[in-house]
């Protein structure tokens, strides 16, 4: 298992489907580190988090799927 930095800064935004089939348009909802973010949208209702990408610093983006499957790991904080 690859180790992660959960102090790493991150960006939780949200999609908004307003741009076309292309392009979204995305709104920044907060910052903070990784493993925070990652609890916090796991333990959001699954139409909440619907939309929900974060964004790592190196132009790294995990979508839902991604974020739930770094929440049941066992080294998170």
């Amino acid at each position: 298992m690859k180790a992660i930095d959960w102090n790493a800064p991150a960006t939780l935004t949200e999609r908004d489907d307003g741009g076309s089939d292309l392009h979204y348009h995305f709104r920044k909802l907060r910052e903070g580190p990784l493993g925070e973010l990652v609890r916090d949208v796991a333990a959001l209702p699954a139409a909440e988090r619907a939309r929900l990408v974060l964004e790592m610093a190196g132009g790294k983006t995990l979508n839902v799927a991604e974020i739930l499957a770094l929440a049941q790991r066992g080294d998170l904080p």
